[in-house]
């Protein structure tokens, strides 16, 4: 992993919200270590071809070292016997955010790949553990793309190519129900690859309402949405231009379905709050306050009408 991505973590992205505590209980963070046995351990239940409990803990401990500044995680008067001892004690007892770092970790290491659980197994039973404790964090899953591209290894020939486009990563779960039915199945959805702009753009808009950033988090909101129309009406043949609007967008997939007229101006609410409330525009001389649940209320709408919008054309 590069050093950018190594400080490109959930304590780094927090850091903006200094009165929000991340708590982590004992019981989860040794669930979680139970699991890392389970998977990479030398008596995996996901037998792997090969043990890579070493492996792994050594690429934790060097991520950890680059984020704590320090050759030993813990107490330096202490004396730890391997890397891995000293990793797993620092997790044990370190800040919660710092723990929540480790779990987006777990899926940057070379190792993770060879182990023989699948990537998004791997994400929904680390957020069955989450949800063991009530913790109000979900796990985000790994996008794929699929490509064509000359490949120097087969003699310059086109193969088919699997990217990682998004890692894993942690955000913040507001309200059970309302994640369940709206914002993971938004961004289910969004993992289709021809989706990846939407998907990183309603990322984005999640992890800003976690620090705070209710304003780009209501820009991040209006630019997912257009993206998904401008998907909608490209696979659908439906004339349009790059620099058309959300609403002319949305009225060329209205007139292109069975879905009503009036239900313009619900689906354009997420939109219209972009243009009022967001920093999409300059503010002028005005201060201008961007409340959370407003930003909350733009996050769910503009799920709701990603998921409808995509229902009602076929592109589920």
């Amino acid at each position: 992993m590069r050093l950018k991505e190594i400080f490109n973590a959930f304590s780094r992205r927090a850091s903006s919200s200094p009165n929000v505590r991340h708590e982590v209980p004992e019981t989860t963070r040794t669930r979680v270590l139970l699991w890392c046995g389970k998977v990479f351990g030398r008596r995996s239940a996901y037998r792997a071809a090969e043990d890579l409990w070493d492996e792994f803990w050594n690429e934790i401990h060097s991520f950890l070292q680059f984020r704590c500044g320090r050759a030993q995680l813990t107490d330096s008067r202490g004396c730890v016997e391997s890397r891995t001892e000293d990793a797993i004690r620092y997790l044990s007892g370190c800040d919660g955010a710092k723990f929540i770092d480790f779990l987006e970790d777990i899926f940057r290491v070379q190792c993770f790949f060879r182990a023989s659980l699948p990537a998004n197994d791997a994400v929904a039973e680390l957020n069955e553990l989450l949800r063991a404790d009530n913790l109000p964090y979900h796990i985000t899953n790994l996008v794929w793309e699929e490509t064509r591209e000359a490949v120097p290894a087969f003699g310059g020939n086109e193969h088919t190519v699997m990217r990682i486009i998004a890692y894993p990563m942690v955000i913040f779960r507001d309200n059970e129900v309302v994640h369940a039915e709206l914002v993971e199945p938004a961004l289910s959805l969004l993992r289709n690859p021809r989706f990846k702009n939407a998907n990183t753009e309603f990322l984005e808009a999640l992890e800003d309402y976690r620090k705070g950033d209710c304003g780009d988090c209501l820009t991040k909101c209006g630019s997912a949405f257009e993206s998904v129309l401008k998907v909608i009406c490209e696979e659908k043949g439906w004339q349009y231009s790059q620099n058309d609007t959300a609403q002319f967008l949305l009225k060329k997939v209205l007139g292109n379905t069975t879905l009503e007229p009036f239900l313009e101006s619900g689906l354009m609410i997420g939109s219209v709050i972009r243009n009022k409330l967001s920093k999409s525009h300059g503010a002028g001389s005005q201060s201008r306050k961007f409340p959370r649940h407003i930003a909350r209320y733009a996050l769910h709408s503009t799920a709701a009408a990603i998921l409808l919008l995509a229902s009602e054309t076929g592109m589920e």
